[in-house]
């Protein structure tokens, strides 16, 4: 299979460029992505069959991270310049509540079985006094804080280990959060400077880590033991990482370069890079009509790919 390009939709302009994470809400009816459109402070909506620009979702101060559970039917928000966290219901977009949460809130996890999420905040100014606040999504309220050793990234949770996995920038590590009892249980260590990007991926002998860094290489990690499998090459620093399960596929998003390098995970290599735009960090992935968006700054829009055989 390869990625080829299908159209692109262009998005209204904000007052600054730039978007950060993306999700996709899975509806019979037809997918829609949310994608945190920051420099409009505002969630920008497309349908994922049409690739059409739906509408958007404003009062979102500084918003970066986007995510969705469709079974819970949740979508949340964390708004970086408000220091909170929005709760939505995904079907109907509706806002069910606002949390306030550690300073500069960016990357989020959720345990769907406790009901709770997980705020990864920057702390102010960015990168000191870092912190992760769980955030009880029924009570809307935060039940417990932790602290966090430098800058935390993208983070994922497990619910067969009930962990969740997030990575820090400086230490170059993976930490460990217990989900039951709240409390960080260990670190996994990252030979490669710079943990950003990061997926939790399906195989046939368990689950590892594929952990992008800033340094310019995927890193494959064992959850259990920390060791490192595989060492893969990137074009550039990554961002926003895309897991595919039936596919076996991990798509890795480079800003500059732009382009996104396409792996297979079952055999650990390389399958392809495609070109995108200069500052494309953002993607996003729709499983059902296997279609990868990646959001271009510059153009202000989304370029549409395909998986085709």
């Amino acid at each position: 299979m390869t990625l080829r390009r299908v159209g692109f939709t262009a998005v209204p302009p904000g007052a600054k460029a730039g978007f950060d994470h993306a999700d996709t809400y899975l509806d019979p009816r037809g997918s829609r992505l949310y994608v945190a459109h920051t420099g409009a402070d505002r969630v920008d909506v497309l349908d994922c069959t049409s690739g059409a620009y739906l509408r958007s979702i404003a009062g979102l101060p500084g918003v970066a991270g986007v995510l969705i559970d469709s079974e819970n039917d949740l979508l949340v928000t964390s708004n970086r310049a408000a220091a909170q966290v929005s709760i939505l219901r995904a079907s109907d977009e509706a806002i069910l509540g606002r949390v306030g949460v550690g300073p500069r809130p960016n990357g989020l996890a959720f345990d769907p079985d406790a009901r709770n999420l997980y705020s990864f905040n920057l702390g102010e100014p960015a990168g000191t006094n870092c912190t992760v606040s769980v955030v009880s999504v029924d009570a809307r309220r935060v039940v417990a804080t932790l602290p966090l050793p430098g800058r935390p990234r993208w983070a994922v949770f497990d619910g067969e280990t009930r962990c969740v996995y997030a990575n820090i920038s400086d230490p170059a590590v993976i930490l460990v959060i217990d989900a039951d009892s709240l409390a960080i249980s260990r670190s996994i260590s990252v030979s490669v400077a710079g943990p950003h990007g990061l997926a939790l991926v399906e195989g046939q002998g368990g689950s590892s880590l594929w952990c992008a860094t800033d340094a310019g290489q995927l890193v494959v990690l064992e959850p259990t033991s920390g060791a490192s499998s595989a060492i893969l090459p990137l074009p550039g620093a990554p961002d926003v990482v895309m897991y595919d399960r039936d596919l076996d596929r991990l798509y890795v998003a480079v800003g500059s370069p732009g382009t996104v390098r396409v792996f297979d995970t079952r055999h650990r290599r390389e399958l392809e890079t495609i070109v995108t735009e200069e500052g494309a960090h953002t993607i996003g992935w729709d499983p059902v009509t296997r279609r990868l968006f990646v959001f271009q700054p510059k153009s202000c829009g989304v370029g549409i790919y395909e998986e085709s055989a």
